[in-house]
């Protein structure tokens, strides 16, 4: 947000629904609650310090809109693995970060985390240290991209890796609805190479009705997936068969019931959630510690909650070939597992 005489630059939409910025329009104040919205979105922008345009504010979406596409509650994982880890872990050494494919939410799981949860005896630890000594790490110490199997106890990453013992290290692995995460991938691929260009993106099928290959670049090589939804699939079929304490929870979840899943995670490692009875602070973005890269937090926030809070945005860039594919290439138990419905087919 870019503040002025009580205006501002800020993510808002055009007419045809596409999300856009660097509009100018007066700010309602966050005295005012948020009026004419549901109070569970108000609560939401109010923890992340959020200024909204007028004419954004009214095209936030309702909470009707939230329960159609993940349900009433947040999907969490793993829970039962959270006692054994605290028994095998002492106090000074446990360590708490994010996992997952890219565009899933890792950094909006760190944020939350570093803000809003404290492992006080990591103070003390001889093992690792944090920004603000707390056991909040920015990412797994084998590379929170890189698949379990072939990288933890194997590789060390090239950031926050040093020195961190891998079995000490308590992952919250983070996933997307595959129809909005495959829109993620087509704004930031990272290290997905496929065929695809804007207009025609995720591109599962190309011309000749096969399949688009896709190459990720993992930090010990290369591995080739079917399509896009091959490389999700994999990439969460590789989790579910790991035997180490770990939560799962969904991105979506982090968005919409951010300070329940935050307090979840914290408790789970045997930490204090929201230090000496502050407020939950809801800061979402890509910020990153050690010199990297920060966004403004309410600006992401304000983003995320028009893109995936309407139900309408679920399919963009999909053609009905795509859409066909992606009925049948899913893995259902994952989709089921984690309350991902599928769309209706194309007539």
């Amino acid at each position: 947000v870019v503040e002025g005489e009580n205006r501002a630059r800020l993510i808002t939409s055009n007419s045809n629904g596409d999300i856009i910025e660097s509009v100018k329009t007066p700010l309602v104040q966050k005295d005012q609650q948020y009026r004419g919205i549901d109070e569970r979105i108000s609560k939401i922008l109010i923890s992340a310090n959020a200024e909204v345009d007028e004419e954004t504010l009214s095209k936030l979406p309702t909470w009707d809109d939230v329960i159609s596409q993940y349900g009433e509650k947040p999907i969490i994982y793993g829970l039962e693995t959270c006692e054994a880890y605290r028994q095998s872990v002492k106090p000074e050494d446990r360590m708490i970060g994010p996992a997952g494919i890219f565009n899933t939410g890792t950094n909006l799981l760190f944020q939350l985390m570093k803000e809003n949860c404290d492992i006080r005896d990591a103070f003390l630890s001889k093992t690792h240290r944090e920004p603000k000594r707390n056991g909040i790490r920015w990412q797994a110490p084998w590379g929170k991209h890189n698949t379990p199997s072939t990288h933890r106890l194997k590789h060390v990453a090239t950031f926050w890796g040093e020195g961190i013992n891998h079995t000490a290290f308590f992952p919250v692995v983070m996933i997307k609805d595959p129809y909005g995460w495959m829109g993620s991938q087509c704004r930031h691929p990272y290290q997905a190479h496929w065929d695809h260009k804007v207009g025609n993106c995720p591109n599962l099928i190309h011309d000749r009705n096969r399949t688009e290959e896709v190459f990720v670049k993992y930090a010990l090589g290369w591995t080739a997936y079917d399509s896009l939804i091959d490389l999700w699939n994999k990439f969460y079929e590789e989790y579910e068969q790991q035997t180490f304490p770990y939560l799962a929870t969904r991105y979506e979840d982090l968005l919409f019931h951010g300070e329940e899943v935050a307090k979840i995670a914290c408790d789970c490692v045997g930490g204090e959630f929201t230090r000496r009875g502050e407020k939950f602070k809801y800061i979402e973005g890509s910020a990153k510690d050690n010199g990297m890269p920060i966004n403004n937090g309410a600006y992401g926030l304000v983003k995320s909650l028009l893109q995936y809070g309407d139900p309408r945005n679920r399919l963009n860039g999909l053609t009905d070939r795509d859409r066909w594919y992606a009925s049948t290439a899913l893995n259902s138990e994952l989709m089921q597992k984690f309350g991902y419905t599928a769309p209706p087919l194309p007539t």
